[in-house]
Order: structure tokens, then sequence, then C-alpha cells
């Protein structure tokens, strides 16, 4: 299934944004008020948030997921989207609603991780089928019998890069608020209109919900969050290869983009693996973990890994804005990526042999 999306005004993208980031922080800030009461509502969070081993209430990824379907529909019924979004819509609708379910439950249960996979691979078989799929890498690369394999691999592992990296106030929504300015203005320089709607309401989404999550947080995503909105960042950077866009651009800006959940997640799996243990146990070997050990406050931590991503972000415009540089910039950009992954990384390890001195 190809997902028709047709061109808004600028106007809209301004409408749709303030809309979704209102809902966000108005929905966000009821949720708060709810769980500070002394309700029905307020013994059942509790009891479920100690059940999960959790000091903060783990269910504000509700309010952001609310805040970013409710914005899309409402906008649809109010005549301001076209009829073309339906379809897209309501895949949507089902592939977050599916996943938020499993965040709730694992939020409430501590699902074992496997099963955790199984069911994202079974959401991301389902969204395949739909019509979310790389097919090709640019003019030259068919995929064939493997599309289903990366399409699945992209997914699933995004979704999994965002919820790994959301264990400290503000990171994992700080940094899917700035990879979706980044995809906005690639999007729109490239009049890929779609794309570039869906960026601005999930922008204003979790910039509402953001608000509140800053350290020292009054509400966490959670699961019930994290995995949902890493599911949209996924689907949203997939939308562009479904309406033909296959260039190899279209994938490059969305890894840069989450270059540093990808790269966390990366370092997590074979570093579990060199030790022999499961890739899926937990251990406190992320990056702000490791800022965290070196004496950096939560502000400190999520400042640096904030700037960190804004400054790929930055570095990855320069081929939208330049197309002609693309042929040849591709390869000689990834060796820039890997050479300024390793100072980073033999910095982080200079201060942490040196902190380990002291």
């Amino acid at each position: 299934m190809n997902f028709v999306t047709l061109p808004n005004y600028g106007e809209f993208y301004l409408i749709a944004y303030f809309v979704a980031l209102a809902l966000s922080f108005g929905l966000t800030l009821a949720l708060i008020k709810i769980i500070r009461g002394n309700n029905f509502f307020t013994s059942l969070l509790n009891g479920l948030t100690i059940s999960a081993g959790k000091s903060v209430s783990p269910f504000g990824g509700v309010p952001v997921i609310l805040s970013f379907l409710a914005t899309l529909w409402l906008l649809l019924f109010l005549g301001m989207m076209d009829s073309s979004y339906v379809n897209l819509l309501n895949i949507l609708t089902i592939g977050v609603g599916l996943m938020c379910l499993l965040g709730v439950y694992d939020d409430i249960t501590n699902c074992p991780p496997k099963v955790k996979l199984f069911i994202q691979v079974g959401i991301a078989c389902i969204l395949y089928f739909a019509g979310f799929q790389i097919e090709r890498i640019g003019s030259l690369i068919d995929l064939g019998p493997f599309s289903i394999l990366l399409t699945i691999l992209w997914i699933v592992g995004i979704t999994n890069a965002i919820n790994l990296i959301d264990g400290m106030d503000g990171l994992a929504p700080g940094i899917i608020f700035f990879s979706c300015l980044t995809l906005t203005f690639v999007y729109l320089e490239r009049e890929i209109f779609g794309a570039a709607f869906l960026t601005v309401v999930l922008a204003g989404s979790t910039l509402g919900f953001l608000f509140f999550n800053l350290p020292p947080a009054k509400i966490i995503l959670g699961d019930t969050g994290s995995l949902p909105l890493g599911l949209l960042v996924s689907l949203i950077t997939l939308l562009p290869l479904n309406q033909g866009y296959t260039d190899e651009i279209y994938y490059l800006i969305p890894v840069i983009t989450l270059l540093i959940p990808i790269m966390d997640t990366s370092f997590a799996f074979f570093r579990r693996a060199i030790r022999g243990v499961s890739p899926f146990t937990k251990d406190t070997g992320h990056f702000h973990h490791r800022l965290k050990m070196l004496g950096f406050s939560s502000g400190k931590t999520i400042s640096i890994l904030f700037a960190i991503g804004f400054y790929f972000d930055l570095t990855a415009m320069v081929p939208v804005f330049q197309i002609n540089l693309i042929p040849n910039f591709i390869p000689v950009y990834f060796i820039f990526i890997a050479v300024n992954i390793s100072i980073l990384i033999f910095i982080l390890k200079r201060f942490e042999k040196k902190k380990s001195h002291e």
C-alpha cells in the first residue's frame, strides 16, 4: 500500500504543532495532578508503580501518544487535512496502539525481554505488510527477499534504541524532539510533505511532555511511552521510502539524527555479547550512566548528549542543501562520523581513567 500525502499550506504546520504541544502539555499536567491527588487513580497508579519497581509514575507516555494521535484525527475531522491521509492514520493508530499496550504491560509486569522482542517483531511484520517497507537502497540495490528482514531490523532496532536511552530524565524525549526538528527541515526542503507533517506533530507532542520530564522529572515516559515513540520515529523515517524517495540520503539522515541511541544500543549489544551475557540484560554501561559516574549532574549529562546530537544533526544537513554532493559525500561522511565517534570515545575513556586514579 502506498500512502498518499498531499502538500499542506505553511500555517497548517504551525497549527498542528501548537495543537499537539497544547494537548500534550495539558494532558501531562492533568495526569501529574491526578497522580498527586488522593483518589482511586492515585491508589491504582501507586500500586502499579511499586509492583514495577519504579519511584516515579512510568505512564507519562500516555499523554504524549494521545496528543499525537488526537491532533492527527482532530485535524482530519475538521477538514484541515486531506482525506488521503486516512489510510496512513489508520495504520499508525493500530501500530502505535499495539506498541503502547505492550509498553503498559511491560511497565506493570516487567515483561521478559524475549517475549517483548517477539511481540515487537510481530508488530513490525504487520506494519511491513501494511506498506512500511525498505525495498531498495538508491537506484542500484534491490533488496528482494531481504526487504522484510531489513525493515523489521529497522523498526525493532529504532524502537529499542529509544527505549534503552530512556534511562535519564529528559534524555529520550529531548533526542526525539531534536531529531524531529532536523527531519522536518530535511523533508520540507525535499518536499516530502507527509513525513514533514508527522515530524512537526511529534515534535509538539514530545515538547509538551519534555517540560515535565527535565531533571528532576515529575513524570517519566516508561515503556508505555518510549516503545511507541521509538516505533513512531522508525515509521516516519520509512514513509518517504513508501512514497518512492529511495535515495541514499533518506537512509543517511535518520541514522545521523538518531546516532546517539543507535550507537549506544550497538555498543550495549556487543558489550554484553563479549561478556557472554544476554544482550537483553540491563547494565550501567550506557553513555548517560558513564557521564553520571564521572560526576556530571543529570542536567549536564543530557546537555552534553544533546550538544553532541545537535552537532551531528548540523553536519548531516550539508547534503540536504547541496544535493550534488551526495554521490561522493556519503562514503566520506561515514569516515568523518567514524573518526568523530572514535574521538568522543577516546575523550570519554581518558576522563574515566583520570577519575579512577583520583
